[in-house]
């Protein structure tokens, strides 16, 4: 097994975790690495893009987290919202737009926003 496959596989594991605050740690992830991209030349974990895509996608299809003592409510939310501000395609478009006509949170509505804007420039 090579050096690149140990890591992306340890990722993999914490994104199809059945733990959603593990899941959200792992789409924050790759949206950090994505961020570094400008300055270390590549990110790491995009051999992962499509299945981050994907596993954010699911997570907006379902209402948000309730959050608790150590997490707020819907985080799992913006945790898909900000890995779609690298990775959404013009077809994520009616999602935001649901995402958007449906939030009462003000975090997750803003990255919404965001994303949307990315999407239409």
């Amino acid at each position: 097994m090579d050096e690149v496959a140990i890591p992306l596989q340890a990722f993999g594991a914490l994104l199809h975790s059945e733990n959603v605050p593990t899941v959200c740690r792992a789409l924050n992830m790759y949206q950090v690495a994505a961020a570094y991209t400008r300055l270390s030349g590549g990110n790491p974990l995009e051999p992962m893009a499509a299945d981050v895509r994907e596993v954010a996608r699911e997570i907006l299809t379902r209402p948000p987290a309730e959050g608790g003592p150590e997490l707020p409510a819907a985080f799992d939310h913006v945790s898909a919202l900000n890995a779609l501000t690298v990775l959404a395609e013009p077809d994520d478009a009616a999602l935001i737009t649901t995402v958007l006509d449906t939030t009462t949170d003000d975090q997750v509505r803003a990255v919404a926003t965001l994303v949307q804007t990315k999407l239409t420039t």
